[in-house]
C-alpha cells in the first residue's frame, strides 16, 4: 500500500509540474503601436518568463549595432538594427510583447526603408525569413526554460540519489560495526579465559604465601617474602580490573550489536522508499528531456 501512495504521488507531481512541449505559433498581422498601425509578426513563446523574454530579446535587438533600444509606454523601438538574416542593410524596429496565460507574446514590426514593412506585399521571401528568425528566438527561450526545468528535476533526482547513497552507507557502517563488535566480544572472551586463570592462579599463591609469611620469623627473609605477597596481590589487583574491563567491553559490544540490528530493517526499510521515489522521479527526468528533445526539434 505504501508502495502505491508513493508513486501516485510522484505521478501527482510530475503532472502538476511538466507541461506537454507546446507548439510555437507564428503569423501575420497589423499591430498597433503608439506611433500607428504597421504590418508586422507574431510569435507565442509558450511559457517562459516574461521578464526573461524581455530581456534577451532587447539583447537580439541591440547585437551588432551602437544604437540602442527604447523603451517607451510598454513598447520596445529601435533604429538602425542589424537583423542580417532579414536584411544586409539597417532596420527599425517596433515591438511590443505582453504576457498570457502560459505564454509572452512577442509582436514585431520591421521597417526595412521609410513606410516600407515586412509583409506580404513587400515579398515573400523576406515575410518567411522574418516569420523563421522570430521563431528561432522563440525556440531558443522556450528550450532554454525547459533547459532550466530540466535542471531542476536532475538535481531532484541527483539529491535522492545522494540520500540513497547516505543510506546505503548507513548499514554498511551498522553492519561493520556489528562485525567489530563480534570480533571484540570473540578476543575479550579468549582473554577473559586467561585473565581468570591467572586470578585463581594468584589467588592461590597468595593464600600459600600468606601462610608462609605468617609462619615465619621477624627478620630480613620474612620481609622479602612479605614484599613478594604483595606483588602477587598487586597482579592479583589488576587482573580483577583487567577482567572487569572486559567484561565492560563485552557488555558495551552486545549493545552495539543489539541496536544495530534494530537500525537496520528500518535502513532498508528507508533504502527501498528511496529506491521508489528515484524511480518515479527518472521518469520524470525522461519526460522533462523528451520535452527539450522535442522543443529543439521545432
Amino acid at each position: 500500500m505504501k508502495t502505491i501512495v508513493t508513486l501516485l504521488f510522484f505521478a501527482a507531481i510530475s503532472c502538476f509540474y511538466l507541461h506537454a512541449q507546446q507548439p510555437i505559433q507564428v503569423s501575420e498581422d497589423s499591430i498597433r503601436f503608439i506611433s500607428g498601425t504597421y504590418p508586422g509578426v507574431i510569435v507565442n513563446v509558450p511559457e517562459a518568463g516574461f521578464e526573461s523574454v524581455e530581456k534577451n530579446w532587447k539583447k537580439v535587438l541591440e547585437s551588432g549595432t551602437k544604437s540602442k533600444a527604447v523603451y517607451e509606454n510598454g513598447e520596445y523601438f529601435i533604429f538602425g538594427a542589424m537583423l542580417k538574416s532579414i536584411s544586409t542593410t539597417p532596420v527599425n524596429v517596433y515591438s511590443k510583447l505582453s504576457s498570457q496565460d502560459s505564454l509572452v507574446r512577442l509582436m514585431v514590426s520591421v521597417e526595412l526603408k521609410k513606410n516600407v514593412y515586412v509583409s506580404k506585399s513587400t515579398g515573400e521571401t523576406e515575410l518567411v525569413i522574418a516569420k523563421t528568425f522570430l521563431k528561432d528566438f522563440a525556440k531558443d527561450q522556450y528550450s532554454e526554460f525547459a533547459g532550466e526545468q530540466l535542471k531542476v528535476e536532475e538535481k531532484k533526482l541527483k539529491d535522492l540519489e545522494k540520500e540513497l547513497s547516505n543510506l546505503q552507507k548507513d548499514e554498511s557502517d551498522l553492519e561493520k560495526s556489528i562485525r567489530s563488535s563480534e570480533s571484540t566480544i570473540k578476543n575479550e572472551k579468549d582473554n577473559l579465559v586467561v585473565l581468570n586463570n591467572q586470578l585463581n592462579a594468584l589467588g592461590s599463591e597468595i593464600i600459600t604465601q600468606s601462610a608462609e609469611v605468617n609462619a615465619m620469623a621477624e627478620g630480613t627473609a620474612k620481609e622479602e617474602r612479605s614484599k613478594y605477597l604483595k606483588e602477587i596481590e598487586k597482579q592479583k589487583t589488576k587482573a580483577s580490573r583487567d577482567i572487569e574491563s572486559s567484561e565492560k567491553k563485552i557488555s558495551k559490544a552486545e549493545s552495539t550489536i543489539e541496536d544495530a540490528n534494530d537500525d537496520i530493517p528500518e535502513k532498508k526499510s528507508l533504502q527501498e522508499e528511496a529506491k521508489k521515489k528515484i524511480t518515479a522521479q527518472e521518469e520524470v527526468v525522461r519526460k522533462f528531456q523528451n520535452k527539450l528533445n522535442t522543443i529543439n526539434a521545432y
